[in-house]
């Protein structure tokens, strides 16, 4: 497998402009004052009023100022890092930079389509853009890494990791869509917004994407690791996300029960901790070897 330049260059522009973007979420005047809104469903929302994401409503801001956190103290020097090893030839770095990017496919691809618009909005469609392509490069790549991982591996109890994850996230989103359905309501989370763009996106993309992995894994197909590296890495950071989203929503005045705070980062917290295990067998079981680079290739043709 050949080291991309493209990718290359298109790992670091990411990381460029998610620093610019994150920054911008968290640093911008804190100007202007919070209002109520009513939503087209008739529902008086809290309006954040203030910063970047003065239109959003005090839960959203919170939440993306949150993650706007981890993008810019753990995502960015994880792309970073893992773009370092991809660099240097090394097949684990492939496998980590393409979960790595995942993640900022996933963020700004939820920033571009539900952020309410505000200066940074062609940020966030090129950070979704360069996300995607970086993403699509990198995965075809790794295609041909599945049949090189050691066999030795708890294929059985990864999948079931994997499933666990798909039903809980399931379950956070289609309970409150389910029940407002069944009482001929919304969900309260939709707040202000017309839509629900994580819930489609996980519902959509990473619930599926868990069951498929598992299936795959369940019948020791070595394909299942491939398809489950982005998702280990993506779930890894989203339990500090909602670490964070959760600090910026009571400071902002959003109020939750102990069970509410406790409840999510407590189950993050053990997910993340599983979901380290699991990174650290799945990459000790990965092909040891160095992936070929453009300047090696140039050197074995120089000695032939």
């Amino acid at each position: 497998m050949n080291t991309s330049r493209t990718v290359i260059v298109l790992t670091i522009l990411i990381a460029g402009l998610a620093l610019v973007a994150a920054g911008a979420g968290l640093l911008w005047p804190d100007t202007g004052a919070a209002r109520t809104f009513t939503s087209i469903q008739g529902d008086t929302v809290q309006i954040y009023g203030r910063g970047l994401y003065a239109n959003e409503s005090v839960f959203k801001s919170g939440a993306t100022r949150g993650t706007d956190l981890v993008t810019a103290l753990l995502a960015v020097p994880l792309l970073l890092g893992a773009l370092v090893f991809y660099g240097r030839g090394s097949t684990r770095g492939a496998l980590l930079l393409t979960g790595a990017i995942t993640y900022f496919l996933y963020v700004y691809a939820t920033n571009a389509m539900s952020v309410a618009y505000n200066q940074f909005f062609l940020l966030y469609v090129a950070l979704f853009s360069l996300s995607f392509f970086a993403w699509f490069l990198m995965f075809t790549a790794i295609q041909p890494l599945a049949e090189q991982f050691a066999t030795q591996l708890p294929f059985r109890g990864i999948a079931t990791f994997l499933l666990v994850c798909a039903v809980l996230t399931g379950y956070v989103w289609l309970e409150p869509i389910v029940t407002a359905l069944a009482g001929g309501t919304h969900p309260a989370l939709l707040g202000h917004s017309t839509t629900m763009v994580t819930e489609a996106l996980d519902l959509a993309l990473i619930v599926p994407g868990c069951v498929v992995a598992a299936a795959l894994l369940w019948r020791r197909d070595r394909c299942g690791l491939i398809v489950a590296m982005p998702l280990l890495v993506l779930l890894l950071l989203i339990g500090p996300s909602v670490a964070a989203m959760t600090y910026f929503q009571v400071a902002d005045g959003v109020v939750f029960t102990v069970p509410q705070i406790v409840g999510p980062i407590g189950g993050f917290l053990v997910v993340g901790l599983i979901d380290i295990w699991v990174l650290v067998f799945v990459l000790r079981a990965a092909p040891a070897g160095v992936t070929s680079t453009p300047s090696s290739k140039g050197r074995a043709m120089a000695r032939t």
